[in-house]
């Protein structure tokens, strides 16, 4: 079993029903967007007593999906900004729940949200302790959790 796969798991059906009223599927096996398909990858940091960072990755499919239901537009209504803002709004609130899972002091960067082309992240000097993958509407998005380890200077 992953680090806090459970609760990750609960976090984001909880999060994704909640705000967006959408259905959500863990699925066993990672899904990823089509070679060069157009995503965007939403990250948060987290420091204090536990180092590391939560990883949002959406395919443009769902964020223009997600940002729909959370400004209340048309799909064909939401712009650039719409999907990265409603990615940011998703990492904020998801990291915030997992935080609150570990050892405190602990405290979270701002989100910040990447077009990206593939679901590499680079985190540097940390390692993958969570991967978990769901689908939703037909869409891939995937939550990852990096632990780095603490320094002692």
């Amino acid at each position: 079993m992953q680090f806090l796969e459970e609760e990750i798991l609960e976090i984001t059906e909880t999060t994704w029903n909640a705000m967006l009223g959408m259905n959500i599927q863990h699925t066993p096996t990672n899904v990823v967007p089509s070679q060069g398909e157009e995503a965007l990858i939403g990250q948060v940091s987290i420091s204090g007593a536990w180092e590391g960072e939560v990883f949002l990755h959406v395919t443009m499919a769902l964020a223009r999906s997600a940002a729909s239901k959370i400004f209340a537009l048309a799909p064909e209504s939401v712009q650039d900004q719409d999907q990265i803002d409603a990615v940011y709004e998703l990492s904020n609130i998801i990291a915030g729940n997992i935080k609150s899972l570990l050892p405190e002091p602990c405290k979270l960067s701002l989100p910040q949200v990447e077009r990206v082309t593939a679901w590499e992240t680079d985190a540097i000097e940390a390692n993958r302790v969570s991967e978990l993958s769901f689908e939703s509407e037909g869409q891939a998005l995937m939550i990852t959790l990096w632990k780095r380890e603490l320094s002692n200077a």
